[in-house]
């Protein structure tokens, strides 16, 4: 049983943590509320500061208050992380159910940051 939609539109990122000994970041990003339901963005190839544009749109099931986001940098074999977040619904709920703002990614133990992403969520 559904509980609303979450519509998710990743628009840029900047300053992404290089993980490429050559060149800049193949930059993807998995979106999720489930792990067993993902969605991607397509591949930006070589830069740090990628552009997508991309909507998404998740059916909420109860309980579901988090979503997560996983950064990566696309190799020809396997992939990179670049880092990842976690957003609280109830943030969005309490921006009045739209919420525009860079995510940072958090470096290990929260010291500096991988870069950030410029997402617009709305609740309905």
């Amino acid at each position: 049983m559904s509980h609303g939609t979450l519509q998710v539109t990743v628009i840029e990122g900047r300053n992404l943590k290089d993980k490429d000994a050559f060149g800049q970041n193949d930059a993807y990003i998995e979106l999720y509320m489930d792990k067993d339901y993902k969605q991607r963005t397509s591949t930006i190839k070589d830069t740090n500061s990628p552009t997508w544009n991309e909507t998404f749109n998740f059916n909420l099931l109860k309980g579901q208050d988090t979503l997560h986001l996983k950064v990566y940098d696309e190799d020809l074999v396997g992939k990179d992380s670049i880092g990842s977040a976690k957003i609280s619904l109830k943030k969005v709920q309490q921006a009045g159910g739209h919420l525009d703002e860079w995510v940072k990614l958090p470096a290990h133990l929260g010291l500096g940051s991988h870069g950030e992403i410029h997402l617009i969520l709305r609740l309905s």
